[in-house]
């Protein structure tokens, strides 16, 4: 059989070759690839034989080969060294993997250190992404979400807004803003007691009482039900699938009857998917709002004299209005709907849906785009530090790599080849620790999760954006880490690499390796100087005396406050021999939630108006709560008389009145906003916080007004009893509770407890930067004691001969130590002013705060020498204590 001919290769093939292949390989490599060619008609067939033929051609078509020139002035049977010679990409990384691994085996300290350190500081990236992207994930999947506004009430003389309005203000909006789409009120319930019709259930839970348009503002997902009438009609309710099984055993609650506060019968009218964790409306129930008037007869839907956070109104805008538009109507709608001296004061503010999760929102979650911050920051020096240590330890076996880079540069490899090997290193060493971050971030997730509060499972690790994140992290930290140390490998000089075995000829005052453990150390130092004095702070937190006791109370609610009602729960715990004293009040001695009433002062024609803090409770609210009484007498619960009203001021209030001396205030009136009618101060106590101490202390007053009486609060005989003594009272303050309150669910609080939940964000803080600090020493320690390794073995027969000559044990620490000694000490110089800085703006958030000490930033220096101490003698005192013939030897 004849042999096919060359020609029957494919022309356009055979002319690519023409143009890519170097001139003096182009007959070699087409007439391999036509006799192979040849071979395989015979054995393939014309067709097959072709697809192979291109197959092998297309190799080499790669921009590093395209339009090669040969280097001027060079002759052409030398132009053989000049050409980039085609290889095949996958035999290539192939081989670059091969000696990764290889690598990495051989230098497994190394590779552990590296691994570890990585995986450390990706780890903390991956698990605060997760934080982050939670935080920022609510209420993003509603089709009208970005024209949902909520309408709340600005004061503009405080800057201070308010998410709460004016019940009046749905109509008016309705009929005076035309920008305007949809506006929907919601009325907040706490607490509301529901029930299954005719059976014992019972829970307490949070109401809403919301209109037909709720469905139309948010997309909620019905299980069963008409979203256009199913809240129509008053005493309809609609629930979750959740509340209903709840409730009912099942969500097949359509048509059942629920039982609200024992008063009213609510029939449910449908059912909806469970809300999303990722959402500012965790609404379960879901009362028609025409059923509000029939639970709270007081209900005032045309009311503009006062407002609160539980009545907030959303706005539906119509496709594009801008919400400044909505708000420059508000100076027109408080001047004919109140006066002008309101428009002066008050004007509305629209939140978009999108920031509620930034202030107060139904959720009771806030997010604190400080904090977000903050994490977000944490995660990138952690990450950095990690990616240093790589650096650091990269650079520094080059000493151990120079004369594999100069034999590699001797026989013909380029610098981008050397480049590609050592980011293959990186790479590798990146892929593995990211393995090890799947695992840590599984294990360590529950823990973040309980820290944070935020509902975070290990199936968010399985999501589409964390796998994409992983792998841009992945990617980023490869090139982050591997970039510097490729660059500065594959730059040697091979005469250099071969006769010194260096990595440069020139000896550097101030490395680049130096400057990056000076950044570790500066972080880490900043970061052990933040922790300690945000640990101050909650110290004093809770140590702080806030002018009253809070140590052995127990509060309980009030859902009945008539007087006969509050006399025969009195009369109940009076037998017991545990409880102190009882007082009735509006709320507790210090709360987040007070009442706030203008007041004023009047000295003949002057008057002085005073913002105050309104705290109602009756005879007992200063022996309950140990509040001192600096003069005058206590109040009695018969000082209700209209016109005969009588008050106790605390000594903020009486310096406001322009009063130096307790007694000063006494038998003085202070009249109320409207100026009609006003009370006596017969009493003056000492200041105590009636909120945070993130606040100042505000101008007090105290009254019996036993309407506004929705707490008890108990004194145990014994501040801190026992387990048993506890447990004993809690059952006979239960059993007064329930006597009085038969059909009420019983529920209890420590006031010690309330309190320190004020302080939730700033301990979450400090066991951030705590964990944060430790990683960040973990990390670098590591870094260290590897550089520290790498110098004892560079210097090992330095210290032979200094050994021989006489030298101590303790010089030789010395000698290793000191270098790493000098980075500690400029680090200290650069980071404590930081840290100092940072902290000081920090602390301006509290009225009450610590003032920051020397010794702190003192204590943080020696603590960062120690460490290093401790972490680089390991390897010196191994490095002194080495025979000195052996060190001699080992060169």
């Amino acid at each position: 059989m004849k042999h096919p001919k060359r020609g029957t290769a494919p022309r356009l093939a055979d002319r690519m070759l023409n143009w890519l292949v170097a001139p003096h390989l182009r007959e070699e490599v087409l007439g391999d690839l036509h006799e192979r060619h040849a071979l395989r008609v015979q054995r393939l067939g014309e067709a097959n034989a072709r697809r192979r033929y291109w197959r092998e051609v297309l190799p080499y078509v790669r921009l590093s080969i395209i339009r090669r020139q040969p280097v001027a002035d060079t002759p052409y049977h030398q132009h053989i060294d000049h050409y980039s010679h085609p290889t095949n990409p996958r035999a290539m990384l192939g081989n670059y993997l091969k000696i990764a691994f290889r690598s990495l085996s051989k230098n497994r300290g190394y590779s552990f250190i590296n691994i570890t350190g990585l995986a450390v500081g990706m780890t903390c990236t991956v698990l605060i992404f997760l934080a982050v992207r939670h935080e920022t994930s609510y209420d993003l999947n509603h089709a009208n979400g970005a024209r949902v506004y909520r309408v709340s009430t600005e004061n503009i003389d405080e800057h201070v807004v308010h998410s709460g309005t004016f019940t009046s203000l749905p109509d008016v909006l309705r009929n005076e803003v035309p920008e305007i789409e949809r506006v929907v009120p919601i009325w907040r319930e706490w607490d509301a007691l529901l029930g299954a019709a005719g059976t014992n259930t019972q829970f307490k839970e949070t109401a809403y009482f919301v209109d037909n348009g709720f469905f139309r503002l948010l997309d909620r997902t019905w299980i069963a039900g008409d979203p256009k009438t199913a809240l129509t009609q008053p005493n309809t309710v609609v629930l979750t699938k959740a509340y209903a099984e709840k409730l009912f055993g099942t969500a097949d609650a359509v048509g059942k009857t629920v039982r609200f506060a024992n008063t009213q019968d609510l029939l449910v009218t449908g059912v909806l998917a469970n809300h999303p964790t990722t959402t500012n409306f965790p609404l379960d129930v879901l009362v028609s709002f025409p059923t509000l008037k029939r639970i709270k007869p007081d209900y005032d839907r045309y009311a503009w004299d006062g407002f609160g956070d539980n009545f907030q109104v959303y706005a539906l805008l119509k496709p594009g209005a801008m919400p400044q538009e909505v708000m420059g109507r508000s100076a027109a709608i408080l001047t004919k709907y109140k006066d002008r001296e309101a428009a002066l004061h008050q004007r509305f503010a629209l939140t978009a849906l999108s920031d509620l999760h930034y202030g107060d929102n139904f959720s009771g979650r806030t997010a604190n785009v400080t904090m977000l911050r903050t994490l977000s920051v944490i995660g990138l020096f952690v990450l950095l530090i990690a990616c240093f240590n790589f650096i650091n330890l990269a650079t520094a076996q080059a000493f151990k790599r120079a004369k594999e880079v100069g034999i590699r540069k001797a026989v013909g490899s380029n610098r981008r080849s050397l480049m590609y090997q050592f980011l293959t290193e990186a790479g590798l060493i990146t892929g593995l620790a990211v393995l090890l971050v799947i695992l840590l971030t599984w294990l360590t997730l529950p823990t973040v999760s309980n820290t944070l509060g935020l509902p975070l499972s290990a199936a968010d690790l399985l999501t589409l954006p964390t796998g994409l994140f992983m792998l841009l992290l992945a990617c980023l930290t490869t090139l982050l880490a591997g970039t510097y140390p490729a660059y500065r490998l594959s730059n040697m000089a091979p005469i250099w690499a071969l006769a010194n075995n260096v990595l440069t000829p020139k000896r550097q005052w101030f490395t680049v390796r130096q400057g990056l453990v000076v950044v570790q150390f500066t972080v880490s130092l900043i970061l052990i100087s933040c922790a300690l004095l945000i640990n101050q702070q909650l110290t004093l937190f809770r140590n702080a005396d806030l002018g009253f006791n809070k140590a052995g109370i127990v509060v309980v609610g009030l859902p009945n406050n008539r007087p006969d009602k509050l006399q025969a729960l009195r009369n109940q715990l009076a037998t017991s021999a545990q409880i102190k004293d009882i007082s009735f009040s509006f709320n507790s001695a210090s709360a987040e939630s007070n009442w706030m009433q203008g007041m004023q002062y009047r000295r003949g024609v002057a008057v002085t108006p005073i913002k105050t803090q309104l705290k109602m409770g009756d005879s007992h609210y200063l022996d309950t709560y140990g509040i001192q009484l600096l003069a005058g007498e206590k109040l009695r619960d018969s000082d209700t008389t209209a016109g005969a009203f009588k008050v106790i001021a605390n000594e903020v209030f009486v310096s406001r009145m322009g009063f130096s001396q307790p007694n000063e205030a006494i038998g003085q009136r202070v009249y109320y906003g409207d100026g009609k009618e006003f009370a006596t101060i017969v009493g003056v106590t000492r200041n105590f916080n009636v909120n945070s101490l993130h606040q100042q202390i505000d101008p007090t007053l105290i009254q019996v007004v036993p309407n506004n009486f929705y707490q008890a609060g108990i004194k145990l005989q014994t501040e801190s009893p026992t387990i048993e003594a506890m447990q004993i009272v809690l059952a006979q303050i239960e059993t007064a509770w329930k006597t009085t309150y038969p059909d009420q669910l019983f529920d209890y609080s420590f006031l010690d407890d309330t309190l320190a939940k004020a302080y939730k964000a700033e301990t979450r803080t400090a066991q951030l930067i705590e964990t944060a600090t430790l990683l960040a020493i973990l990390i670098a320690c590591l870094g260290l004691y590897g550089l520290a390794t790498f110098t004892a073995e560079q210097r090992t027969k330095e210290i032979g001969v200094r050994k021989v000559l006489g030298a101590t044990t303790m010089s030789v620490v010395a000698l290793l130590s000191k270098d790493f000694l000098k980075l500690v000490l400029i680090a200290i110089v650069l980071a404590l002013p930081v840290a100092w800085y940072a902290m000081s703006q920090w602390l301006q958030h509290f009225a009450f705060h610590i003032t920051i000490q020397w010794w702190v930033f003192a204590l943080t220096g020696l603590l960062m020498v120690l460490l290093t101490l401790l972490t680089v003698s390991f390897q010196s005192v191994k490095a002194a204590l080495m025979n000195p013939v052996k060190s001699l030897r080992s060169e």
